[in-house]
């Protein structure tokens, strides 16, 4: 059939025959996130046997207006500088890993030199994405489609459901690629762009067995999701942004430039302000990272049960408070099971959101947003304590190196507070914590 799928650019629809038969056949895709693994990168960006048609390509560009034919080619071109540049530094990458696998080069100055290849070549790989998007929308690129293939699924492992990321799914599934990850990835990122009739026209397209468990509640809750985006678009569009506290997180995956929102959590977000400017987050791991939903970090004892011996007031109640969006820091409260969790027991520990979350921000003060990174806390390794398998080899998880105010914003009151007795309380009556007895 065809139905648009995500506006004018976008020409067609192909509702898939079985997209099942096109993707793996499991409830939840893999999330070993090999390819995190410091020299790989996903499977096909350092080339392949697809080539472009360099007459094909010249034929289109002659039917092109001269301003339109200008724009492709320099498009093109950039297009095949970067696929060289990303081979160099794939090369330099998979160089430099061979070193440390070998023992050749193990110091720190090597470790440091590695790591900043390694963002160097996922930058690249990025800015190759949207150069091949761009491409796309003007040239019959094999090559270009190709690599959206490829950066798609590599997206669709990492969580990363950006504006690309629907794009170039869209795209591929207009044409008629029929792999299950391209319409779970159209859908995932229409939601979290606010492209939802994307999301409703696949998410009804699939049998209910080719959606995981992320689809299903995304598919139960579009239109509260859909309601939600809406009111925090338009709150975003009063704020005077270049105001908003701003605050650098440098991770072992690279820098993460976060925006606070001081008059909806003043509170939060000063007793957040307060523990960085203290370096209280300075070498804490992101002791969580689960698939489709978030990455946590600010426990101190590492087992999720963690706290800065201060507890908050909620301000998930305040007027004009914010909704979970793809982004999203909220600041992490002791559950009580059954997606219950203690009042007032917020501290130290906060959560980035991959996903819209519709039920979250009903129980959980929501903070701030990121607005640069994203991508690197998509590509944190991937920890679940609740499914850890003692027959895995345990990779150390990803970590946040530093934290910095870069940005102070308005003058706030100082934070409320809760008695911290009181909560500890709550949280051992709920069996979560054991309190120590005062010694005799």
């Amino acid at each position: 059939m065809a139905t648009g799928l995500g506006g004018p650019a976008l020409l067609g629809w192909v509702e898939p025959a079985s997209a099942q038969e096109s993707s793996a056949g499991t409830d939840e895709h893999d999330h070993d996130h090999s390819h995190n693994n410091a020299s790989q990168a996903p499977e096909g960006v350092d080339g392949g046997r697809i080539k472009d048609d360099p007459e094909i390509l010249e034929k289109a560009m002659a039917e092109m207006p001269e301003d339109v034919r200008k724009e492709a080619e320099e498009l093109y071109a950039k297009f095949r500088a970067t696929h060289e540049e990303l081979l160099a530094s794939m090369l330099e990458l998979r160089t430099m890993h061979i070193r440390y696998n070998n023992d050749i080069d193990r110091s720190r100055e090597a470790t440091k030199a590695f790591r900043a290849q390694q963002h160097k070549t996922w930058d690249l790989m990025q800015q190759q994405m949207e150069n091949s998007v761009r491409v796309f929308r003007l040239l019959p690129s094999p090559e270009a489609a190709s690599y959206m293939v490829t950066m798609v699924q590599h997206h669709f492992d990492n969580d990363i459901y950006d504006e690309l990321t629907y794009e170039a799914a869209a795209r591929l599934i207009d044409i008629g690629q029929n792999y299950r990850y391209l319409f779970l990835s159209a859908a995932r990122a229409g939601i979290s762009t606010g492209n939802f009739d994307t999301a409703r026209k696949v998410y009804e397209s699939l049998e209910p067995d080719e959606l995981e468990q992320v689809d299903m509640a995304n598919q139960h809750f579009i239109d509260e999701l859909e309601r939600q985006y809406k009111e925090e678009m338009e709150r975003m569009e009063k704020i005077d942004r270049d105001s908003l506290p701003q605050v650098r997180l440098t991770t072992t995956r690279g820098d993460v430039l976060i925006e606070l929102y001081p008059d909806e959590a003043p509170s939060t977000v000063a007793h957040f302000l307060k523990l960085v400017e203290d370096g209280f987050y300075d070498g804490l791991d992101f002791n969580q990272v689960v698939p489709n939903m978030l990455a946590l970090s600010g426990d101190p004892a590492g087992d999720g049960r963690g706290n800065s011996g201060q507890f908050l007031m909620d301000e998930h109640g305040n007027e004009n408070s914010h909704h979970v969006l793809r982004g999203s820091l909220v600041m992490a409260k002791i559950p009580m099971g059954e997606g219950r969790f203690i009042e007032n027991s917020a501290s130290s520990q906060f959560a980035i959101f991959f996903l819209p979350v519709a039920v979250a921000s009903s129980q959980q003060t929501v903070f701030g947003r990121v607005i640069e990174g994203m991508d690197r806390i998509s590509t944190l390794r991937r920890r679940d304590p609740s499914k850890s398998d003692e027959k895995k080899i345990q990779l150390p998880p990803d970590a946040i190196i530093t934290a910095e105010v870069v940005r102070k914003g308005p003058e706030l009151p100082e934070p409320t507070y809760v008695d911290v007795q009181a909560e500890l309380k709550k949280a051992e009556e709920a069996g979560l914590i054991k309190l120590k007895k005062p010694a005799e």
